[in-house]
């Protein structure tokens, strides 16, 4: 049976956004082990007193019976360039160990860095982060996430970004795309211009 994960971001020594994680980690529990039980992740973890105030990846594992964790140093993967690919059976509605899909969507890059999972004609996540885009006013998170991603979850709710239904046909009124996760927050999230550098087959999009 799949795990559980939570990646968790540690930054100055602190825990970041552990409500939210809480909160995705009991929906979880219930949903695949039925535990209604509360657990607070922030008292079964405990961050080394030598490390720095850098960015490290604290990734939590549950089975339905034993939680495990590990702490390491995060260094942000670069990304550029984004290949839309168009996948209608792909579903990853809890984060699991089990990212055979993704990384089956992800192998379909073909040169580029990242990919725009198209399902159904709406832009859902990229290979391990959620999208966000730019119209030249406000930025706009896709209402069909495949993981609601709790940096996406925490802009929507202190309302540094907006819900709304984004199909494919819909890039064209964007001019700006960014990939955000638990690591990866709005700020170090690196602009991608669509249109050089979001491609659809051996075309950008204009």
């Amino acid at each position: 049976m799949s795990q559980i994960v939570e990646s968790i971001r540690i930054e100055n020594k602190q825990l970041q956004n552990i409500e939210l994680h809480n909160e995705r980690f009991q929906k979880a529990r219930k949903t695949m082990f039925n535990e209604s039980d509360y657990v607070n992740l922030e008292k079964h973890l405990e961050i080394p007193a030598n490390i720095s105030g850098k960015r490290y990846k604290c990734r939590v594992t549950y089975d339905g019976n034993s939680l495990l964790y590990t702490i390491k140093q995060y260094y942000q993967r670069p990304v550029h360039s984004l290949r839309i690919v168009h996948i209608n059976h792909i579903d990853y509605p809890i984060k699991t160990d089990n990212r055979e899909q993704l990384d089956n969507a992800f192998a379909l890059r073909n040169g580029c860095d990242d990919i725009i999972i198209v399902k159904n004609g709406f832009i859902t996540d990229a290979w391990a982060a959620n999208i966000i885009l730019f119209n030249g006013n406000e930025w706009h998170t896709p209402s069909t996430p495949l993981l609601r991603g709790t940096q996406r979850e925490y802009l929507i709710r202190s309302q540094q970004i907006s819900v709304k239904d984004i199909t494919e046909k819909d890039l064209g009124k964007y001019s700006k795309i960014k990939l955000i996760n638990a690591m990866i927050d709005f700020n170090r999230a690196p602009e991608i211009e669509i249109s050089t550098g979001v491609f659809n087959e051996d075309k950008t999009i204009s």
